[in-house]
């Protein structure tokens, strides 16, 4: 009113016949600017209190309608940027905090892990004015997880905004880890390992399953009184601390050691394992390995009857019955050559089955020793063609060379790369046609020296190529099929390839033919004179 009746002034004046000096306009416009200032400050700072006093209000209202839950349940309330202004003692209790730890914090304070993404989601709810319920997982001071059951509800100012929120929560901690304990047990319980679940602070057991009852003679009653110091249940706890200290330092993330515990032998396997709380645990499973001990026995016996009982002999029958196919006792009558031709074939494919099965067992074993040499790849190359040549006649296959480079050298072992060469020339022979050529080529790449098979036979199907080194792999029979195979010859090859750093395999195509190819890193020839005596096991 004030306002307009200054601001009326000249115009009255002038109608009524008034005449104001000009000089008094500059101090009358000065003076309702003062005016103007002066009452927009005053309504800016009635706004601002009232604002102030609404959102306190608005917070008087909350914890009233809080104080009926705080002893019945975890509550927290939190401002519109979701700031706990109140946390009742249950929270705090609960969660192991003091007031002043998360009192101006945000509520994803509390959140666990993953489940700050669910305080997002929440929050972006609680903007719509939609209240949420569910499970949540929030974090012990502690380090450990509290498991809830919580509704949170929004509280709007007039307007709809978002002005704070009010979580209640129950923990359901214990709920949660009793149906784990109970799901875990259930799964344990039955095996025939010995279970075992150990507190890491003071090694007291916390569950065992029947078997390791049934070993110590313990009720459930009783073991959850014993530990591991406990006479009874035969465990030395100073070996036992020794032995998983770089579990119980983070060092690693599971122990395993044998051990013998009464006068069995055990496989003992121990790891750190969390429960629903965060609580950690030790898992220990005992896995008797006594009969293992005795098939282990009962297999090298075999392994070494098939070597001496089978192999000696069958390789001494080979030899007198290629004695006699090469007239050494005289001319044979063509009837009896064709029988003992026959004979001869099968006497060889039981020693290179015999032969193979052994090797597999030693590679198996670890038991496949190396002598590596620094030599000329030339020399293996030439030996294995030439020890071939027969078998090649046979399928009437010629074997020609290319590139071969006398200076190439590489550290391997003659003999075992021998056996890898001919398996790789015997392949291709059977797989060629009649009056066809494989080829053997020599090439370096990147620091390493290739060595290359190629025959010109059917070809592998690209559903095989992925398991043809595999353990009795058999792909498409060969156009000759006098000579069967064991299927494990390029399984063979690849232990001895890898043993020796180098690598092998193949590029083929249907109806093309097949190249397969080993890999040594190359040796400088400066240092091919130099012979390296090196032995050892897989």
């Amino acid at each position: 009113m004030a306002l307009g009746l200054v601001l009326a002034v000249p115009p009255v004046a002038h109608l009524a016949g008034w005449q104001l000096p000009d000089i008094a306009y500059p101090f009358l416009l000065t003076a309702t600017g003062l005016f103007l200032a002066m009452l927009a400050k005053v309504l800016f700072h009635r706004s601002k209190g009232a604002l102030e006093n609404e959102l306190e209000a608005h917070q008087r209202q909350l914890l009233q309608e809080a104080s009926a839950l705080n002893h019945h349940a975890m509550v927290c309330l939190t401002d519109t940027n979701a700031k706990m202004f109140h946390v009742n003692e249950k929270m705090l209790a609960t969660l192991g905090y003091e007031a002043s730890e998360l009192i101006g914090k945000t509520a994803g304070h509390v959140y666990d892990g993953d489940n700050v993404e669910l305080f997002e989601e929440i929050r972006a709810g609680l903007a719509s004015g939609r209240p949420w319920s569910g499970e949540t997982r929030l974090k012990h001071k502690n380090g450990s997880t509290v498991w809830t059951l919580a509704t949170v509800i929004p509280h709007l100012d007039r307007q709809g905004n978002l002005a704070g929120s009010i979580s209640i929560r129950n923990d359901i901690t214990a709920a949660k880890m009793d149906v784990e304990q109970k799901d875990m047990h259930a799964a344990l319980h039955k095996l025939w390992d010995e279970v075992y679940i150990l507190d890491p602070q003071t090694f007291s057991y916390v569950y065992m399953n029947e078997a390791s009852m049934a070993r110590l003679g313990l009720s459930e009653d009783e073991y959850r009184c014993k530990s591991v110091r406990h006479g009874e249940c035969q465990i030395d706890e100073q070996q036992f601390r020794d032995r998983i200290a770089p579990l119980l330092s983070g060092e690693v993330d599971h122990v395993n050691y044998p051990d013998v515990i009464g006068k069995t032998h055990y496989d003992v396997r121990v790891q750190k394992v969390s429960t629903f709380a965060g609580q950690p645990k030790l898992l220990v499973v005992l896995r008797d390995t006594s009969e293992q001990a005795e098939v282990e026995r009962v297999k090298a016996e075999l392994l070494s009857t098939i070597s001496h009982e089978l192999r000696t002999p069958m390789t001494s029958i080979k030899g007198a019955m290629g004695l006699l196919l090469s007239n050494a006792a005289g001319d044979l009558p063509q009837k009896a050559r064709d029988m003992l031709s026959i004979a001869y074939r099968n006497a060889d494919r039981l020693v290179m089955i015999i032969n193979d099965i052994l090797d597999i067992e030693k590679i198996a074993a670890g038991q496949m020793e190396f002598d590596l040499q620094a030599q000329p790849l030339v020399d293996v190359i030439e030996e294995a063609i030439a020890a071939n040549e027969q078998f090649a006649n046979r399928f009437d296959v010629t074997v020609k060379t290319h590139d071969l480079d006398a200076k190439a050298v590489a550290s391997y072992d003659f003999g075992r790369t021998l056996q890898v060469l001919t398996n790789l020339l015997s392949n291709a022979a059977k797989f060629s046609p009649p009056g066809g050529t494989i080829n053997v080529l020599m090439e370096r790449k990147s620091g390493r020296i290739r060595v290359s098979v190629q025959d010109f036979g059917p070809g592998i199907p690209r559903e095989s190529q992925k398991r043809i080194f595999e353990r009795f792999a058999q792909v498409a029979k060969a156009t000759n099929s006098a000579v069967a195979s064991t299927g494990l010859g390029l399984h063979i090859s690849r232990a001895i390839m890898e043993q020796q750093q180098g690598t092998i395999g193949l590029d083929s195509e249907e109806g093309v033919g097949s190249t397969f190819y080993i890999e040594f890193p190359a040796v400088n020839h400066e240092l091919s004179a130099k012979e390296k005596q090196v032995g050892f096991a897989g």
